[in-house]
């Protein structure tokens, strides 16, 4: 046991370390994007480094226990920040700003529900008395509310500032596909001026039938 306290930092340090150096090399064969990995790869670093100080405010010691529990997090808060710059790099523009926001409007509600179910699932053991379940318990905790907290807000952030270009296959803006859709809308009307006007006929010969039957249905 006393030997075991000698050498648990630097077990900690290492098995963390390699730990997110595995992160980073499966997050850059996913996304296939160096800046990209490194971004998500340095936010889950932040997150790691946050959860240790949260456990030295609360009280949470540095053993066997803790030390499983810290490499965990650093597989459980990949999967709130990979999600979004994932969906940062399939959306197309030149504006980071708009990509990232696009990218929350698409993926948000979901990571948001993956934390919000995984906090539910250990939440019950906040309330243990056992110190394996508690430490457990409020290290998950730690590790779901600063993971989304990354993956949500401060990622966005540093995407908007520094991301890099989307992929060559990347989703048109939307603002991009609204305007294309209202051109080739255009184009129609000035090609087929007839079928327009007949589709407008229609629509009004068939408001003005509903109409009549409401009337007609109105009178005592």
């Amino acid at each position: 046991a006393i030997e075991g306290f000698k050498i648990i930092g630097s077990e900690l340090y290492r098995n963390v370390g390699l730990a997110i150096a595995c992160v980073g090399v499966i997050v850059f064969l996913t996304i296939g994007n160096f800046l990209a990995a490194l971004i998500i790869t340095m936010n889950v670093a932040f997150c790691i480094v946050e959860i240790l100080g949260f456990m030295y405010a609360l009280g949470i010691v540095i053993d066997s226990v803790s030390v499983i529990n810290i490499v965990l997090a650093v597989g459980l808060s990949i999967d709130y920040s990979a999600h979004i710059g994932h969906c940062f790099m399939v959306k197309g523009g030149d504006s980071r700003d708009a990509r990232a926001t696009e990218a929350l409007a698409d993926m948000g509600s979901s990571v948001l529900n993956g934390a919000v179910s995984t906090f539910l699932a250990v939440f019950i053991l906040l309330f243990s008395k056992s110190y394996v379940f508690k430490t457990l318990s409020t290290q998950f905790a730690l590790t779901v509310c600063l993971g989304v907290v990354h993956g949500l807000v401060l990622l966005p952030v540093i995407l908007s500032l520094i991301g890099p270009k989307p992929f060559a296959s990347a989703e048109p803006p939307r603002k991009a596909e609204s305007i294309e859709m209202t051109k080739s809308n255009n184009a129609e009307e000035a090609i087929y001026p007839e079928q327009t006007d007949d589709k407008q006929e229609e629509e009004e010969n068939g408001d003005s039938e509903v109409q009549e039957d409401t009337f007609v249905d109105n009178k005592p």
